[in-house]
């Protein structure tokens, strides 16, 4: 019974970690400040670094979840890391700045060198109750994209 009762309370810690483990964005420009700064750490060998996938609105969340279904295994839609705009990276001259379109909506902007192209890619937060969401990605650089319609291709 001693044991049942030890790990019952092993299980209910772990549970409580596993929970507060999720992705909590306070402010939008610190959090995406944050991902480019484990970005950069990544590439210069420091670390190895995913940037997380809990932060989507229930919209951008379903997207990712039905490329994924219909990828079977394979690449789906999204080939590149929308982050870096590609799939190889060697950022340099960062600057990320934010606005924001009322209370509950933050525009953050994320300008930088990488490799040899000018990237500025824009990150659109939602206010979910209490929590920061990621809602949409958009590249304003030379060839312009938007995450969500990148992810209703057809494969």
């Amino acid at each position: 019974m001693v044991r049942l009762r030890s790990a019952l309370a092993v299980f209910s810690i772990s549970c409580t970690l596993m929970l507060s483990a999720a992705t909590r964005i306070d402010d939008p420009k610190t959090f995406v400040t944050d991902v480019y700064r484990r970005l950069i750490a990544t590439r210069s060998g420091d670390s190895s670094y995913t940037p997380p996938e809990d932060i989507y609105s229930p919209r951008l969340a379903k997207l990712f979840r039905d490329d994924k279904r219909k990828a079977k295994g394979e690449v789906g839609c999204l080939e590149i890391l929308f982050w870096v705009n590609g799939q190889d990276y060697a950022i340099r001259d960062l600057t990320v700045t934010s606005a924001d379109q009322g209370p509950d909506r933050k525009i953050v902007t994320a300008k930088f060198m990488n490799i040899d192209r000018t990237e500025e890619i824009r990150f659109d937060f939602l206010r979910n109750g209490r929590r920061w969401l990621l809602d949409e990605v958009h590249s304003a650089s030379a060839t312009p994209w938007t995450l969500s319609e990148i992810l209703k291709c057809t494969q």
